[in-house]
């Protein structure tokens, strides 16, 4: 764990340079286009400016043109009054063909303007004037009234035309000279805060490639390290592969093996070429059925985090075919591209004659003291008896120290035998219905001597008068036996130990509760540990082996039950047992006589006493809770039909297949009926598939009855 907390805080600057490292390589694109994008809003701005100063400058020239045109206009009819040279009137009526054409244009260049609009409207009408007065003289003129002539335009009418067509032009000019250096100043102001924003663009761009450049400098650095910390950890993990002494095993899905280290060859005794692509069943003495070990695989893979990785014992097989005892531990591991499982295998052959050695020496030395101790706690009981004669007081004191120190000694053998036999197998269980009021009377009165020597009472609170649990009679009086005198021990003077009886959903639970001090929190993780005792000195002065909470353990496991307890301190302990209800596991539903045979096997049985009555009538159904005793039921008798459920206690339901598809025989017919939805590998390895959530009851009993009569079971009319 420290290892991956370490690769993981490593990698985690790596990852965060990374980020930022793309954010940076990210903007840079965005301000380049930003910056394009303000460079050509300059280039713009510059050909509006240019654009504007040409139209300016074209406008003032036509202005000009036409101030030259009314000058040509008057020199023209000045020079024709004077001489009366007809030579002065062709620029002058050149002029006064072009002089309203260059006032269109004028108004053209300068454009709509709502400043310059009474301005071009005013110099329209003096032009016109203008015109008009000119055109008098020069008629006067021709037709002989030259001195008539000479006095109009000595009038000064056309002089004063002409100062005020001149003045509007100078107007305008200085109006449109103004207007075109707001305009420069304008766009001058426009191009330098864009050269500034330019700028600093241009800074923060070279300080983000700066950036850039850096932050991928650091992480090339960072990416580095990380390759030679993996590198490193890969030589690590590859030395601890290749020098374990436990063999390890890489499966993949369907069970064959991908890799193993050289102890898992040396184990086996093979060359690991020789295992690679090979199925782990090669290396189990008896290897599984097909498809065993990858259902085994998908089981773990579905367990919770807490099963993982649990130990089972298997008998290995080498390649010379040898057999050797051995602990295995699988644990799936995700990858990439796909699932793989990791088995441990350790040979525990040495282990195994240790405590075979062990077993022996224990019951040997058991044996062996038993039978003195068993004699001198007899003759001391005897002397203290007064089988002897009347003894002197202090001699008398000795020897009942000296006897229930010898009755402790044949407690422990007795128990030390007891733990022994459990854990070899060697203690013999006949399961029975047993009924748990009478046996927890005898309990109480069986104990009760000893409890009321230590002052404590006994107090059983009866439960349903019908309880009854599935066990043996004399290792579930064991349990009670060591429970009660353990609580009578823990009690204070005076307390009192209760009794009871709860049921629970297909289990009763048997309580015995004390007022004791309670399990020190330390303490209760090793209270079921064999010689397990707490330190504290008010516990170590109650005596005992720690072998009696131990063996209640084993025979509650081994009768199908379990134990636990609650305890606060000072408030006293509570121990539950519970075991299994004393309820038929499996009941046959009754039908006419011919009628064909059914096993249903469902963990559920409520959904097996709904099926039961769908086929009442009908055909004889056989319910199981789980595969063994299913395969218990096959091997009493034939089935015509097999309905089957997926998900089941204590495995999958697809492992009974194998047994209803044994060679040699007929293949019985099954029909998964499942909470699972099932896909077509398994719809092509039975005969139907119904979904429970999906199916119902009239639909299976039509699936199972079509099966039935296609197999000849039934005929047609029923």
């Amino acid at each position: 764990m420290r290892t991956k907390n370490h690769e993981r805080s490593s990698m985690a600057p790596f990852s965060q340079t990374r980020i930022v490292s793309s954010a940076a390589l990210f903007a840079i694109p965005i301000m380049l286009l930003l910056l394009a994008h303000l460079l050509s809003l300059q280039f713009e701005s510059s050909e509006r400016l240019g654009s504007q100063v040409e139209q300016s400058y074209l406008a003032r020239n036509e202005i000009q043109r036409m101030l030259s045109l009314h000058q040509d206009i008057e020199i023209g009819q000045r020079g024709y009054v004077v001489t009366g040279d007809p030579a002065f009137l062709a620029p002058y009526l050149a002029a006064r063909q072009e002089v309203g054409n260059s006032i269109n244009q004028v108004e053209e260049r300068f454009g709509p303007r709502s400043a310059r609009t009474q301005e071009f409207v005013r110099l329209r009408e003096l032009s016109e004037a203008k015109l008009d007065f000119s055109k008098r003289t020069v008629q006067l003129r021709e037709l002989g009234a030259a001195s008539e002539a000479a006095a109009l335009i000595s009038s000064g009418r056309g002089k004063s035309l002409m100062v005020s067509i001149r003045s509007i032009v100078e107007q305008i000019e200085a109006a449109e000279r103004v207007r075109l250096a707001q305009v420069t100043r304008m766009a001058d102001e426009a191009q330098r805060s864009l050269q500034l924003f330019t700028y600093a663009l241009l800074a923060l761009l070279g300080a983000l490639l700066f950036g850039a450049a850096f932050l991928n400098s650091r992480s090339m650095a960072e990416k580095n390290a990380a390759v030679r910390r993996l590198q490193d950890l890969s030589s690590r993990q590859e030395t601890i592969f290749d020098s374990a002494k436990d063999g390890i095993i890489m499966l993949n899905a369907s069970g064959s093996i991908e890799s193993l280290n050289p102890a898992a060859a040396r184990m086996y005794g093979y060359d690991e070429a020789e295992l690679v692509r090979r199925d782990i069943g090669l290396l189990f003495e008896i290897a599984p059925d097909h498809g065993e070990v990858e259902t085994f695989l998908k089981r773990l893979q579905r367990r919770r985090k807490g099963d993982v990785g649990r130990t089972q014992e298997f008998m290995g097989r080498r390649k010379d075919h040898s057999t050797f005892p051995s602990d295995v531990a699988v644990s799936p591991v995700p990858l990439a591209d796909g699932m793989r499982y990791v088995a441990i295998v350790r040979d525990i052959t040495e282990r195994k004659h240790v405590d075979q050695m062990k077993s022996e020496f224990v019951s040997t030395v058991s044996h062996e003291l038993r039978t003195p101790l068993t004699s001198i706690a007899g003759s001391l009981g005897l002397l203290v008896g007064g089988a002897a004669g009347q003894l002197p007081d202090t001699a008398k004191r000795l020897l009942e120290i000296a006897h229930s120190n010898s009755e402790r000694l044949v407690r422990l053998i007795n128990d030390i035998l007891d733990i022994e036999k459990i854990e070899s197998g060697n203690m013999p269980f006949e399961m029975q219905t047993v009924e748990l009021t009478p046996l927890l009377d005898q309990a109480v009165q069986a104990n009760r001597g000893f409890a009321e020597r230590l002052g404590v009472s006994f107090r059983l609170e009866f439960g349903p008068a019908d309880a009854a649990v599935l066990a043996d009679p004399d290792r579930l009086m064991q349990v009670l036996t060591n429970l009660l005198s353990n609580a009578a021990k823990f009690s204070p003077d005076g307390g009192e130990v209760n009794i009871s009886v709860l049921p629970l959903d297909r289990r009763f639970r048997i309580t015995v509760a004390d007022k004791g001090p309670g399990v020190p929190e330390e303490f209760k993780p090793r209270i079921f540990d064999k010689f397990a005792q707490a330190d504290s000195s008010d516990t170590r002065q109650k005596g005992g082996t720690g072998l009696g909470l131990s063996i209640v353990r084993e025979i509650v496991v081994r009768l199908g039950g379990s134990v636990s307890f609650d305890s606060k301190p000072g408030e006293g302990t509570a121990f539950h047992v519970d075991l299994p209800a004393a309820e038929p596991s499996w009941v046959e539903a009754p039908a006419p006589a011919g009628s064909a045979h059914i096993l249903h096997v469902d963990d559920d049985r409520d959904v097996l006493k709904v099926v039961q009555s769908a086929f009442s009538g009908r055909a004889h159904v056989t319910s199981v809770t789980n595969i063994e005793e299913a395969k218990r039921a096959l091997t009493a008798e034939r089935f015509d039909l097999v309905i089957l459920d997926i998900a089941l206690p204590d495995c999958s339901g697809l492992e009974l297949l194998p047994v209803l598809r044994s060679p040699g025989d007929s293949a019985t017919p099954v029909v998964l009926f499942t909470a699972q939805d099932a896909g077509p590998e398994l719809e092509e390895q039975v005969e139907a598939v119904l979904t429970k959530s999906k199916a119902s009851l009239e639909r299976l009993v039509e699936a199972v009855e079509t099966l039935l009569r296609d197999a000849g079971t039934v005929s047609e009319e029923a």
